[in-house]
């Protein structure tokens, strides 16, 4: 199977999820072999577990917030080669989910590279355990993910997903991040989600949804989108079957690193 990268170049703006700041990206083509690269201010920052410095309510590279999405629609559509120009402190936050980059990565076409994609394949079997969260890696042919959560109000949500090209777009994409109304005073004042609304986010309040659900099991299908964005720190694809019980990204970086260490291929 042969690297990809995008035909042209696109742009997209918006405001962060956090900082509720203007941000902008312009996404373009890379040699093969390249990676997904992020550029801010002229430095540039590798799409790539050593980049990560934070992990709450996001993965954070370097001064680049929320990166997950932009990486999960690069990742679900099978684009190996990017480099990401960004304006701003955080990519933009768009609808919340990864369907308007998939959409725009669609539409600025896939060209097939030379190169051949280098697959991340086990051996056996790792598991991580943080509390009662967990997460259990397999040998596998392709990559499929059986992911379970359980929140209050909307109680236990389960989803078995194989990842392809037209499964991402029509599954998972659409899935947006969510947020719970109880929380967003104190994660203002903590300087997160300040550009959070309606708008860009599944808001659950003491009583149910405040604003209507795009799937029955939209926050499993987002937990889903957020732990492929933060495998995509793994630099290269990956085969595998995934059990993933109350995830989050903390857990989600501690896997990529554990599946680099591992890494004899």
């Amino acid at each position: 199977m042969k690297q990809k990268t995008i035909a042209r170049s696109f742009s997209l703006s918006g405001i962060g999820l956090h900082s509720g700041k203007p941000t902008s990206i312009k996404v373009n083509t890379a040699p093969e072999n390249h990676g997904i690269v992020f550029i801010q201010e002229g430095k540039k920052v590798p799409a790539r577990i050593e980049s990560v410095r934070e992990t709450r309510r996001g993965t954070f590279l370097e001064g680049i917030a929320v990166t997950e999405h932009f990486l999960a629609a690069a990742s679900g559509l099978g684009i190996d080669n990017l480099m990401v120009e960004v304006k701003g402190e955080e990519l933009p936050a768009l609808d919340g989910s990864a369907l308007p980059y998939v959409e725009a990565l669609a539409q600025a076409g896939r060209l097939e590279q030379n190169a051949e994609k280098h697959f991340i394949s086990l051996a056996e079997t790792i598991e991580l355990h943080a509390g009662d969260a967990s997460l259990s890696v397999s040998p596998g042919d392709g990559l499929e993910i059986k992911f379970m959560v359980e929140f209050p109000v909307i109680g236990v949500q389960r989803m078995t997903f194989s990842l392809s090209d037209a499964a991402f777009k029509r599954e998972i994409a659409p899935a947006r991040t969510l947020g719970f109304m109880e929380e967003y005073e104190k994660l203002k004042k903590q300087g997160l989600a300040l550009g959070a609304s309606l708008e860009n986010a599944l808001v659950i309040g003491q009583d149910g949804y405040l604003n209507a659900p795009r799937f029955p099991d939209e926050v499993v299908r987002h937990k889903i989108l957020d732990l492929l964005g933060d495998l995509a720190l793994l630099g290269r694809p990956l085969k595998a079957s995934i059990t993933a019980v109350k995830s989050g990204h903390q857990l989600n970086i501690a896997l990529v690193r554990r599946l680099l260490e591992n890494d004899r291929t």
